[in-house]
């Protein structure tokens, strides 16, 4: 019986030292997948392709009005989509936001995949013409980066425990 008690005892040591390490572990990966997100998706577009491939005569009206609006013609990319994205801590986690409108640029999960999912989940892009395969999509990193999270925070994980 009195050794059962010295286990217990050492086991409780072991955890109380355990869920610290795991909590800061899982918290700095998060940290580093969060910030892996961004770099990838500040990445540069691939250049348009000419023909431009326009969804419709519509978006193609309002484009080149909108460019000609703001004296973009021709036009010339600002950087605000790259510069747009920002981690920030939360209490319990970060975020990953982007205010441009650009910044929703991705895919949904579908059932007519036009890139690798997460599993056995298929996305399917609903990115425009203009942008399809030129940009990063958000969903695909961001599904590369929680499956990869779990391994990043083991791999992290170093638990001393001392024996007193």
């Amino acid at each position: 019986m009195f050794s059962i008690e010295i286990v217990a005892d050492k086991f409780k040591r072991f955890l109380e030292g355990v869920v610290p390490a795991f909590e800061k572990s899982a918290s700095e990966e998060l940290q580093a997948s969060m910030l892996d997100i961004q770099r990838q998706m500040q990445a540069e577009g691939k250049p348009v392709t000419y023909p431009i491939q326009w969804d419709s005569d519509k978006q193609r009206r309002f484009v080149m009005a909108k460019l000609s609006e703001e004296g973009n013609l021709p036009y010339q990319r600002t950087g605000a989509y790259q510069r747009g994205w920002k981690v920030t801590s939360l209490p319990n986690g970060f975020a990953l936001t982007n205010q441009h409108p650009a910044g929703a640029i991705g895919g949904t999960l579908g059932s007519s995949p036009s890139a690798q999912g997460f599993g056995n989940v298929s996305l399917k892009s609903w990115q425009s013409k203009i942008h399809r395969g030129r940009w990063p999509a958000l969903l695909p990193v961001v599904l590369q980066a929680i499956a990869d999270l779990p391994r990043r925070v083991i791999d992290r994980l170093t638990v001393q425990t001392k024996d007193d």
